[in-house]
């Protein structure tokens, strides 16, 4: 519900992609397609660059099973939050940069991309001119598919299974015959013609291992099938000559050779990884998934943590997220490959993007409770000399909130939520002080948030409209707590991004006080009306966006019914946001504001200066840790009003969403 600042470069769908020359909305999806000149392997990692800005980034595509040359992946790319600026981005891979061919479509947005001029112009004439002069819809496949389109996909995919499962019995059965007539061949076979043979296949593998370790997988695979067929009892050789069979991409003969090789106990965990890998090749992720999955709980060191990296990623392709995000976290608990803790460190941030985008976009109900210790040096703000009350306390801060949502479109959305917060003192020995509790709120608060986003042509505007009726409650006489008084009114905001690195966010507040304290004086009544203005431009200094700095300003008037609460408040502060200790988004901020009661009994001017060092770490899914050291120093022309604290909080959070089915 909240406005947020997007990172730069955003990914949806866990993935970057950009375009060359072209503009980029913000609800557009595109279609990135690489054209080999060769297969390649099944992923295929490129990278791209913003022209204006030099940032990189890096995608990858997958193989298409129709076409092995053919590379392709569908995005969606955001930069800021409403930033819809055109921009010049160029894609390259090891060495030098792809030509690009730019198809536009009215929700898909196709970007061909080619090793040479050459094969861009041949593709251009052979695909594009000549479909469009035999009168062909050349850009029908850059629609986004319907459910009845989907429906028949996924029927092709259970076809596409039911033949993959039926070849590979066929083979399998061709296999057992042949292995079983060379059996029975070598049976009528003299002792000595049968030792020669085995002589013969054992120096024929030992060419292969040879071979294999020079990875020429292709003669060596050769060279085990003919040990195979004059030792056909030697079941060692199947398994050797179904691994060198998998590396020459044979899949299908792979796996039935594999499934006659009997091997040593130490082996059968490596025999049913490639089993696995066979599978996963052919797209046969059930098969590929449970086979991975059996090799991961063998808990082998050499091959689990690969098994498990392979099995996320097939969990994660069918948004099994829980369980991909087991897998990961198996990959970097036990494995000792650098280079797979980090591809299992950035799945696991995916899953995380993935997770919150279904969960943002299908939430019904958010459930949040919270608590956590505080320390207040000078809990009650008084100038502390020659004061015989001990104002130093241990606090509990707790509270909860529910939020439903009524109604959500894909640029809009509205909800109501109800809020409660409390503290708890107690003097520095965990004793209760009544004194120390007269600064204990118990707050209420029913909020109705709508959100709303209007694009332009360059750019969207985050507009949000928040009504509030908030109840505080306190003891300031000691004893049970009452109401003291009841705020109604809003909050609005508006923000847009206004340079590719720069976003800006103005706030407006507007709450009718009223207040509920007996026997006050006139001039000490709380009643009243409040106003106040916020302007925040953020800089982002990093291309993930986890480096920031932000700048606020802020005016507010306090038009109290008693003069001696009437007062106008000026304020600005700076906040860097930065990486912190244990992946933690951590923050520094400096804050210096002037108060004015140009109205009451004795005038004054307050200052307060505060510097404030935070720390944000999400604990899992749900739980959240917020770290908080606040050093206040209020300085007035009114002695009593002087005072300077220490404060030091730490709220645990719990977050349970309900989604909507």
């Amino acid at each position: 519900m909240k406005s947020s600042l997007l990172v730069l470069l955003g990914i949806l769908a866990g993935s970057f992609a950009f375009a060359l020359d072209t503009k980029i909305s913000q609800s557009q999806v595109l279609q990135i397609q690489l054209l080999e000149s060769a297969n390649s392997g099944e992923l295929k990692t490129i990278r791209v660059r913003d022209l204006d800005s030099q940032k990189i980034a890096q995608l990858s595509l997958k193989r298409q099973k129709d076409n092995g040359r053919v590379y392709s992946g569908f995005f969606v790319i955001q930069f800021f939050k409403g930033d819809n600026a055109p921009r010049t981005l160029e894609f390259f891979g090891t060495d030098k940069p792809y030509f690009t061919y730019v198809s536009e479509g009215p929700r898909v947005q196709r970007i061909f991309l080619f090793a040479s001029s050459a094969e861009m112009a041949k593709y251009i004439e052979r695909d594009i001119i000549l479909k469009g002069r035999q009168g062909k819809t050349v850009e029908s496949t850059a629609q986004v598919s319907s459910p009845a389109q989907f429906a028949l996909v996924e029927k092709q995919v259970r076809e596409q299974v039911r033949t993959q499962e039926q070849v590979q019995l066929s083979l399998e059965e061709q296999q057992a015959r042949k292995r079983a007539e060379q059996l029975a061949q070598q049976e009528r076979l003299s002792s000595a013609e049968k030792a020669r043979k085995k002589s013969q296949a054992a120096e024929l593998v030992s060419k292969a291992d040879a071979l294999y370790q020079k990875q020429n997988f292709e003669a060596a695979a050769d060279h085990y099938e003919k040990a195979v067929e004059l030792d056909p009892e030697n079941d060692s050789y199947f398994y050797r000559f179904g691994v060198s069979l998998y590396k020459t991409n044979d899949f299908n003969k792979s796996l039935a050779t594999l499934s006659m090789a009997d091997v040593s106990p130490e082996q059968t965990i490596e025999k049913d990884y490639y089993i696995a890998l066979n599978h996963l090749k052919l797209k046969d992720y059930d098969k590929a998934l449970k086979k991975l999955n059996d090799v991961k709980e063998e808990n082998d060191p050499n091959v689990s943590p690969t098994a498990s990296f392979f099995a996320g990623t097939i969990e994660y392709q069918q948004q099994k997220f829980p369980e991909a995000r087991k897998s990961m976290e198996y990959v970097l608990d036990n494995s000792n490959d650098t280079q797979m803790d980090k591809a299992a460190e950035d799945m696991l941030e995916q899953i995380d993007r993935m997770e919150n985008f279904y969960a943002s976009k299908n939430e019904k109900y958010r459930f949040t409770f919270f608590a956590g210790p505080v320390y207040d040096q000078n809990v009650l703000n008084i100038a502390t000399n020659n004061v015989a009350t001990d104002v130093q306390a241990y606090r509990l801060n707790y509270g909860a909130s529910a939020l439903g949502v009524w109604y959500r479109s894909p640029t809009s959305d509205l909800g109501t939520q109800l809020s409660v917060s409390d503290y708890y003192s107690t003097d520095t020995k965990f004793q209760g002080d009544a004194t120390l509790q007269t600064a204990d709120p118990l707050e209420f608060a029913f909020t109705v948030p709508f959100h709303k986003e209007f694009v332009t042509k360059d750019r969207s505007y985050n507009w949000e409209l928040t009504p509030a009726l908030k109840s505080i409650y306190m003891s300031p006489a000691g004893g049970t707590r009452a109401e003291i008084i009841r705020s109604t009114g809003f909050s609005t905001s508006l923000a847009a991004p206004v340079s590719r690195d720069l976003y800006l966010a103005g706030k407006l507040d507007f709450f009718a006080d009223q207040s509920f304290l007996d026997g006050v004086a006139a001039d000490d009544d709380q009643s009243g009306k409040k106003y106040s203005v916020t302007i925040t431009p953020t800089k982002l200094l990093d291309l993930k966006g986890e480096k920031s700095i932000s700048g606020d300003v802020s005016y507010l008037v306090n038009q109290a019914d008693g003069k001696n609460y009437r007062y106008n408040r000026f304020a600005f502060g700076v906040t860097y946001g930065f990486p912190g200790l244990w992946k933690s988004i951590s923050t520094l901020r400096a804050e210096y504001a002037m108060q004015n009661y140009g109205e009451a009994t004795t005038t004054r001017n307050d200052t307060t200066t505060s510097l404030t060092a935070g720390l944000n770490k999400d604990l899992t899914k749900r739980w959240n840790f917020n770290g908080t050291l606040l050093y206040t120093v209020g300085s007035s022309e009114v002695d009593l009003y002087k005072y300077n604290k220490i404060m030091v909080m730490g709220i645990f959070t719990y977050t349970l969403s309900i989604l909507d089915k």
